[in-house]
């Protein structure tokens, strides 16, 4: 037992001088802060000044009141321009319901909320669905003795977003995006029950012909002139510019290329494509609360209800928010894309595709998945190296059973 030495050692953290040691003064002409285990009692510091504070909480944008979580590809706020205090009264994965009193009455104020929510761009997926046909309740189908019950298998569903796809720029939010109004030929909804060209281009015959294309503000201005009990005004966001033929003919043959046997479909949603703005009143609000919409249906009382909301209610669908993945060139047949062709986006996702097939996958493909389609690709090539343990041995007899399934065919149907 010596005697203890007199300082510790230099830079020792688990002294307690040294972790109790004060930083250096912010500027050569303050005093020395007070010894740090005074800062723990109530004993004013040495005042900062304002260059040195941080800001406030309420100067940043990023960090306000708002319960919902920051998406960076929204529409910029700004203080008091009135479309943050909309909310949609309901919503779902393809459509968005407002119901606000100053939307039916203030065509500017619609006019704006319009035009803000067509700055959201679309969500357009790609789907890929593969199902085949077995006996319910297992067993085989050549047994007489058991129901002939078949049901329907889903042997894989991936899905893989496409919204990066608008974007030459994602962290300026840069893409291809025009605010349309309907044309005096074009059939659709202007305030009526039924599609119908502009009064004097084969429309409803009786009113005033149509003098040029009315803007936004223009039909904005007629919704809320209109006295109908019910009415609704609608904005559709549209996808243009890929040639979705000829992509789903190149899945159907990388599907065909796992020798899949079984039942393909290849389908393209988009999801928040639509904007319904209704009147506010009592009727809407009912239509539109899920569960009174559920007790209508369970009763059959929508056979009544139904015809009387389709014929009382005047519909406004004349606008529409166009955001293109690529636009025509001066060369015929050419085009040039936002950020990649259909060509370069399945070039891109096949491997993992068929991948994700092999193993049945059923979700929504990631960065994740064209992370590790390269790496197995690597492998395959001499390069890299596979887990250890258990993961390398379910690695390897998953690729073992995604060369059988190729070698023999798999997913055909059984009954």
């Amino acid at each position: 037992m010596g005697k203890p030495s007199a300082s510790p050692p230099k830079g020792s953290s688990s002294s307690p001088a040294a972790s109790l040691e004060m930083p250096p003064p912010l500027s050569s002409d303050r005093q020395p802060h007070e010894p740090s285990h005074a800062r723990y009692f109530d004993q004013d510091v040495a005042e900062l000044g304002g260059d040195d504070l941080p800001p406030l909480y309420t100067e940043h944008e990023d960090f306000n009141d708002d319960p919902r979580p920051y998406d960076p590809l929204l529409p910029p706020s700004r203080d008091n321009d009135g479309f943050e205090t909309v909310y949609p009264f309901r919503r779902d994965e393809t459509t968005a319901w407002y119901l606000d009193a100053r939307l039916d009455r203030d065509p500017d104020f619609l006019a704006h909320h319009i035009d803000k929510l067509a700055m959201i761009p679309p969500r357009p997926f790609v789907r890929i669905v593969g199902t085949h046909t077995d006996k319910a309740g297992g067993g085989s189908c050549n047994d007489k003795n058991q129901s002939r019950d078949t049901q329907e298998v889903t042997d894989f569903e991936i899905e893989i977003e496409l919204t990066h796809l608008f974007y030459s720029d994602i962290r300026s939010a840069q893409a291809w995006n025009t605010l349309h109004t309907a044309g005096n030929f074009e059939k659709v909804r202007r305030g009526t029950v039924l599609a119908t060209r502009a009064p004097g281009f084969g429309g409803s015959g009786g009113a005033l012909p149509e003098e040029g294309v009315p803007g936004l503000r223009e039909w904005c201005r007629r919704y809320c002139a209109s006295r109908c009990g019910l009415k609704c005004f609608t904005m559709e966001r549209r996808v243009e510019g890929y040639d979705w033929e000829m992509l789903r003919r190149r899945l159907h043959g990388l599907v065909q290329a796992t020798n899949y046997r079984g039942h393909v479909k290849i389908d393209f949603p988009v999801r928040h494509s639509h904007v319904h703005v209704y009147n506010e009143c009592r009727i809407n609000r009912w239509r539109l609360t899920k569960w009174i919409a559920t007790m209508f249906t369970l009763s059959l009382m929508f056979v009544f209800t139904w015809p009387y909301l389709f014929f009382m209610t005047r519909r406004w669908e004349t606008v529409t928010a166009e955001w293109r993945l690529s636009e025509p060139t001066a060369v015929p047949g050419r085009r040039k894309y936002v950020s990649m062709s259909e060509e370069q986006w399945y070039t891109m996702w096949a491997a993992a595709m068929q991948r994700a097939m092999l193993e049945r996958r059923r979700g929504i493909l990631d960065q994740g998945d064209l992370e590790r389609a390269r790496m197995g690709l690597g492998r395959g090539q001499g390069q890299g190296e596979r887990g250890e343990g258990m993961a390398r041995t379910v690695e390897e007899g998953v690729e073992a059973m995604g060369v059988v399934n190729r070698s023999f065919g798999w997913g055909g149907d059984s009954c």
